[in-house]
């Protein structure tokens, strides 16, 4: 009788074996999709900072063209200032 005792005894043991397995397996898979997810959240966080210089810089590129277009209209305004001024005594040399 102590056969099937014994028989018993070791298919518990290899139950036992076998959660302790599963569970080890869990830990493992548990332990790599949290390392997974925390390499991802820097991945996310280095793309969001990049993209926010990105904007910043579009936004400074955007008032420097909005300047540089401004002054030239001034610019124009002076040359034509200019031109008027040069042609007002050519007038009057040719009409004197």
């Amino acid at each position: 009788m102590s056969e099937p005792a014994d028989l018993s005894v070791r298919i518990l043991q290899e139950i036992r074996e076998d959660i302790r397995g599963v569970r080890d397996d869990l830990r493992k898979s548990t332990e790599e999709q949290s390392r997974a997810s925390r390499d991802a959240n820097v991945r996310f966080e280095v793309i969001e900072t990049a993209l926010r210089d990105l904007a910043q810089q579009l936004v400074i590129l955007g008032r420097g063209v909005k300047v540089a277009i401004e002054s030239r209209g001034r610019g124009d305004d002076v040359l034509a200032e200019h031109e008027r001024r040069i042609a007002d005594p050519e007038r009057r040399a040719s009409g004197a």
